[in-house]
């Protein structure tokens, strides 16, 4: 009896530890597979099927990117893309004039969930649609372009506004995003503005626009609309850039 109750327990604790290896094992093949599985978002994984300098120059792109928003009367908000850039030691913001609604005190630059506020507006071009927004420092997380070492020198003015040239812009439509595009310089509209042959809607205006060179080159201002037979027509597929050299930078360079 006593032989037989010790093999009993014997067999009870080996039971024990057979079952407790089993799920040993299995907790750890599970954890294995788990650890592997790609997750998303891999927020600057960028495709090896670019050139590093190609992908250095959507890195510049994605990094610089921001979001606004700005209040005016009524409580109406407008939110736009801006590029984030360093100039004599301050950061500032460049955007779109037609999306300034408010006053500075009612505008926001925004990334990641967190807003960081506007300091001054240091230039409003309505005629060229731009606008220099200064903020109250630097942006965690976030690399900014530099002024003038970031703009096109010499040839390369005429190299990056060339026909069918590839371009590179960071957006956030309808407030999504950001999200990374690219294009061709496809014409020009009265040699004040390029059209760029890519996809752009409605929170993209004010989007930085790149070389594959990693140059700053442009703004995105609108998308096409044309008159056709059956009525207002409107291009996504085409957008409206306007040319930094526009931009009067000695209102932060001097």
């Amino acid at each position: 009896m006593i032989k037989f109750l010790k093999w009993v327990r014997t067999l009870f604790w080996g039971s024990v530890l057979v079952v407790s290896l089993a799920m040993i094992t299995l907790a750890i093949v599970l954890n294995s597979q788990f650890i592997n599985t790609p997750r998303l978002p891999y927020k600057h994984n960028i495709s090896n099927e670019y050139s590093s300098e190609y992908k250095a120059s959507i890195e510049k792109s994605r990094y610089s990117a921001v979001q606004i928003h700005s209040m005016g009367g009524a409580f109406i908000i407008s939110s736009t893309t801006g590029t984030y850039f360093k100039a004599n030691g301050k950061y500032y913001v460049i955007t779109v004039e037609h999306g300034i609604y408010g006053p500075c005190a009612l505008l926001r630059v925004e990334y990641d969930g967190k807003s960081y506020a506007c300091k001054e507006y240091i230039k409003l071009d309505k005629a060229n649609d731009y606008a220099i927004i200064e903020i109250d420092g630097a942006i965690p997380n976030r690399k900014p372009i530099n002024i003038p070492e970031d703009l096109p020198r010499g040839s390369q003015w005429r190299t990056s506004y060339s026909i069918l040239n590839k371009i590179i812009y960071t957006g956030y439509p309808n407030s999504t995003g950001p999200l990374t595009l690219k294009g061709d310089v496809v014409g020009y509209a009265n040699s004040d503005y390029l059209y760029v042959f890519s996809h752009a809607y409605m929170g993209s205006s004010g989007a930085g626009v790149f070389s594959t060179k990693g140059k700053y080159i442009g703004i995105v201002t609108a998308i096409d609309i044309g008159q056709t037979e059956f009525g207002v027509d409107i291009l996504e597929n085409v957008v409206l850039v306007t040319p930094v050299f526009k931009v009067d930078w000695s209102v932060i360079l001097d």
